[in-house]
Protein backbone atom coordinates (compact mmCIF):
# COMPACT_ATOMS: atom_id res chain seq x y z
CA UNK A 1 0.00 0.00 0.00
CA UNK A 2 1.09 3.79 -0.53
CA UNK A 3 1.02 6.89 2.11
CA UNK A 4 1.57 10.08 1.01
CA UNK A 5 3.40 11.52 3.81
CA UNK A 6 2.20 15.09 3.05
CA UNK A 7 -1.03 14.20 4.65
CA UNK A 8 -0.18 12.81 7.53
CA UNK A 9 1.78 14.22 10.54
CA UNK A 10 1.81 11.71 13.37
CA UNK A 11 2.41 8.01 13.86
CA UNK A 12 0.99 5.53 16.75
CA UNK A 13 2.62 2.23 16.88
CA UNK A 14 1.98 -0.72 19.43
CA UNK A 15 5.00 -2.29 19.66
CA UNK A 16 5.26 -6.25 20.30
CA UNK A 17 3.91 -7.72 17.24
CA UNK A 18 4.08 -4.35 15.40
CA UNK A 19 7.97 -3.28 15.73
CA UNK A 20 9.88 -6.44 17.01
CA UNK A 21 8.53 -10.07 16.68
CA UNK A 22 8.06 -10.38 20.23
CA UNK A 23 4.28 -12.34 20.30
CA UNK A 24 5.80 -15.90 21.30
CA UNK A 25 8.10 -14.45 23.42
CA UNK A 26 5.45 -13.28 25.87
CA UNK A 27 2.36 -16.17 25.15
CA UNK A 28 5.29 -18.84 26.41
CA UNK A 29 6.38 -16.66 29.52
CA UNK A 30 2.91 -16.18 30.36
CA UNK A 31 1.93 -20.00 30.11
CA UNK A 32 5.46 -20.86 31.90
CA UNK A 33 4.23 -18.52 34.16
CA UNK A 34 0.92 -20.63 35.49
CA UNK A 35 2.78 -24.04 34.35
CA UNK A 36 2.31 -25.45 37.99
CA UNK A 37 -1.25 -25.06 38.33
CA UNK A 38 -1.38 -27.78 35.21
CA UNK A 39 -1.27 -28.29 31.38
CA UNK A 40 -4.75 -26.93 30.98
CA UNK A 41 -4.40 -24.25 32.86
CA UNK A 42 -1.38 -22.66 31.32
CA UNK A 43 -2.86 -23.49 27.24
CA UNK A 44 -5.97 -21.68 28.54
CA UNK A 45 -3.83 -18.28 29.93
CA UNK A 46 -1.85 -18.63 26.89
CA UNK A 47 -5.20 -18.78 24.53
CA UNK A 48 -6.51 -15.91 26.30
CA UNK A 49 -3.36 -13.65 25.82
CA UNK A 50 -3.13 -14.53 22.27
CA UNK A 51 -6.69 -12.83 21.95
CA UNK A 52 -6.43 -10.18 23.68
CA UNK A 53 -2.88 -8.50 22.56
CA UNK A 54 -2.35 -5.34 24.15
CA UNK A 55 -3.84 -5.70 27.26
CA UNK A 56 -2.43 -4.63 30.37
CA UNK A 57 -0.18 -8.02 31.41
CA UNK A 58 -2.05 -6.43 35.62
CA UNK A 59 -5.36 -6.83 33.98
CA UNK A 60 -4.72 -10.39 32.67
CA UNK A 61 -3.29 -11.88 36.20
CA UNK A 62 -6.67 -10.62 37.80
CA UNK A 63 -8.45 -12.36 35.00
CA UNK A 64 -6.21 -15.43 35.19
CA UNK A 65 -6.43 -15.60 39.02
CA UNK A 66 -10.90 -14.48 39.20
CA UNK A 67 -11.37 -16.82 36.00
CA UNK A 68 -8.88 -19.74 35.68
CA UNK A 69 -8.25 -20.59 39.32
CA UNK A 70 -10.92 -18.90 41.06
CA UNK A 71 -8.73 -17.24 43.78
CA UNK A 72 -8.44 -13.79 45.29
CA UNK A 73 -5.52 -11.52 43.94
CA UNK A 74 -3.84 -8.57 45.67
CA UNK A 75 -1.32 -5.85 44.95
CA UNK A 76 1.44 -8.35 46.36
CA UNK A 77 1.14 -11.08 44.08
CA UNK A 78 0.58 -8.66 41.08
CA UNK A 79 4.07 -7.31 41.64
CA UNK A 80 5.20 -10.87 42.55
CA UNK A 81 4.18 -11.85 38.90
CA UNK A 82 5.08 -8.75 37.27
CA UNK A 83 8.35 -9.25 38.36
CA UNK A 84 9.03 -13.07 37.47
CA UNK A 85 7.35 -12.32 33.85
CA UNK A 86 9.27 -9.12 33.32
CA UNK A 87 13.02 -11.66 34.27
CA UNK A 88 11.43 -13.74 31.69
CA UNK A 89 10.92 -11.46 28.25
CA UNK A 90 13.09 -8.62 28.84
CA UNK A 91 16.13 -10.07 27.95
CA UNK A 92 14.44 -11.86 25.22
CA UNK A 93 12.32 -9.19 23.57
CA UNK A 94 15.29 -6.73 23.41
CA UNK A 95 16.98 -9.32 21.41
CA UNK A 96 13.55 -10.34 19.57
CA UNK A 97 14.03 -9.10 15.46
CA UNK A 98 12.28 -6.56 14.42
CA UNK A 99 9.42 -6.70 12.25
CA UNK A 100 10.91 -6.50 7.72
CA UNK A 101 10.88 -2.84 7.16
CA UNK A 102 9.94 -1.45 10.42
CA UNK A 103 12.80 0.15 11.06
CA UNK A 104 13.57 1.70 8.16
CA UNK A 105 9.92 2.94 8.38
CA UNK A 106 10.80 4.68 11.66
CA UNK A 107 13.85 6.09 10.04
CA UNK A 108 12.09 7.35 6.87
CA UNK A 109 9.55 9.13 9.55
CA UNK A 110 12.00 10.55 11.97
CA UNK A 111 14.05 12.34 8.66
CA UNK A 112 10.82 13.57 7.52
CA UNK A 113 10.32 14.88 11.23
CA UNK A 114 7.22 13.63 11.67
CA UNK A 115 5.92 12.75 15.28
CA UNK A 116 6.05 9.05 16.13
CA UNK A 117 4.66 7.44 19.40
CA UNK A 118 4.63 4.06 20.89
CA UNK A 119 1.13 3.18 22.74
CA UNK A 120 2.01 -0.28 24.54
CA UNK A 121 -0.02 -2.38 27.13
CA UNK A 122 3.81 -3.03 28.87
CA UNK A 123 4.60 -1.28 31.79
CA UNK A 124 5.90 2.18 30.94
CA UNK A 125 8.97 1.60 32.47
CA UNK A 126 9.38 -1.69 31.05
CA UNK A 127 8.87 -0.70 27.46
CA UNK A 128 10.64 3.16 27.55
CA UNK A 129 13.95 0.55 29.11
CA UNK A 130 13.52 -1.95 26.04
CA UNK A 131 13.43 1.11 23.47
CA UNK A 132 16.47 2.47 24.91
CA UNK A 133 18.23 -1.00 24.89
CA UNK A 134 17.56 -1.75 21.59
CA UNK A 135 18.87 2.12 20.92
CA UNK A 136 15.41 2.97 18.77
CA UNK A 137 13.67 5.51 22.01
CA UNK A 138 14.73 8.43 20.26
CA UNK A 139 12.92 7.71 17.18
CA UNK A 140 10.18 8.63 19.14
CA UNK A 141 8.55 11.67 20.69
CA UNK A 142 7.02 9.90 23.43
CA UNK A 143 6.91 5.94 24.34
CA UNK A 144 3.55 5.16 27.08
CA UNK A 145 2.50 1.71 28.22
CA UNK A 146 0.42 0.62 31.50
CA UNK A 147 -1.23 1.36 33.18
CA UNK A 148 -3.36 4.02 31.47
CA UNK A 149 -4.77 1.76 28.39
CA UNK A 150 -3.96 2.33 24.55
CA UNK A 151 -7.19 4.68 24.32
CA UNK A 152 -6.51 7.24 27.68
CA UNK A 153 -2.88 7.51 26.15
CA UNK A 154 -3.85 8.33 22.81
CA UNK A 155 -6.07 11.23 23.78
CA UNK A 156 -3.48 12.41 26.02
CA UNK A 157 -1.03 12.45 23.03
CA UNK A 158 -3.50 14.15 20.14
CA UNK A 159 -4.66 16.82 22.90
CA UNK A 160 -1.01 17.99 24.07
CA UNK A 161 0.95 17.99 20.75
CA UNK A 162 -2.08 19.46 19.04
CA UNK A 163 -2.90 16.59 16.56
CA UNK A 164 -5.33 16.99 13.99
CA UNK A 165 -6.84 12.88 14.33
CA UNK A 166 -7.26 13.04 10.75
CA UNK A 167 -3.05 13.68 10.03
CA UNK A 168 -2.70 10.70 12.38
CA UNK A 169 -2.18 6.97 11.70
CA UNK A 170 -2.28 3.99 14.23
CA UNK A 171 -0.28 0.36 13.73
CA UNK A 172 -1.71 -2.09 15.58
CA UNK A 173 -2.46 -6.16 15.63
CA UNK A 174 -4.92 -6.12 18.58
CA UNK A 175 -8.18 -5.21 19.60
CA UNK A 176 -6.96 -2.91 21.98
CA UNK A 177 -5.23 -1.30 19.23
CA UNK A 178 -8.23 -0.77 16.86
CA UNK A 179 -10.26 0.34 20.10
CA UNK A 180 -8.09 3.08 20.84
CA UNK A 181 -7.46 4.63 17.14
CA UNK A 182 -11.28 4.03 16.50
CA UNK A 183 -12.30 5.74 19.82
CA UNK A 184 -9.69 8.70 18.84
CA UNK A 185 -11.12 8.93 14.86
CA UNK A 186 -7.75 7.65 14.08
CA UNK A 187 -7.17 5.89 11.02
CA UNK A 188 -5.90 2.34 11.44
CA UNK A 189 -4.11 0.19 9.74
CA UNK A 190 -3.42 -3.91 11.00
CA UNK A 191 -0.59 -5.84 11.07
CA UNK A 192 -1.86 -9.33 10.25
CA UNK A 193 0.83 -12.17 9.61
CA UNK A 194 1.80 -15.95 10.72
CA UNK A 195 1.70 -14.66 14.45
CA UNK A 196 0.11 -11.32 14.60
CA UNK A 197 -3.69 -13.11 13.64
CA UNK A 198 -6.01 -11.37 16.64
CA UNK A 199 -7.57 -8.81 13.49
CA UNK A 200 -7.09 -11.35 10.71
CA UNK A 201 -11.95 -11.15 10.89
CA UNK A 202 -11.70 -7.46 11.22
CA UNK A 203 -13.85 -5.85 8.63
CA UNK A 204 -12.70 -3.04 6.67
CA UNK A 205 -9.15 -0.71 6.78
CA UNK A 206 -5.85 -1.53 5.48
CA UNK A 207 -4.25 -4.60 6.48
CA UNK A 208 -0.37 -5.70 6.01
CA UNK A 209 1.98 -8.16 7.44
CA UNK A 210 5.33 -6.05 7.44
CA UNK A 211 6.62 -2.43 6.70
CA UNK A 212 8.07 -3.42 3.27
CA UNK A 213 5.01 -3.62 1.91
CA UNK A 214 4.30 0.08 2.74
CA UNK A 215 5.42 2.95 0.09
CA UNK A 216 6.09 6.21 1.67
CA UNK A 217 5.50 9.08 -0.94
CA UNK A 218 4.67 13.24 -1.24
CA UNK A 219 2.07 14.12 -3.59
Amino acid sequence: MKIDLSKYSSFFFDFDGVIVDSLDIKTEAFGELFNKYGKAISKKVMDYHRNNGGVSRYEKFKYYYKNLLGREINSKIINMLDRYFSRLVVKKVIAAPYIKGAKAFLKRLNSESKNCFIISGTPQKEIRYILKQKKINRLFNEILGSPKDKTKNTAGLLKKYKIDAKEAIFFGDAKSDYKAAKKNKIYFISIINAKSKELKNLNGGPKISDFAQIKLFHN
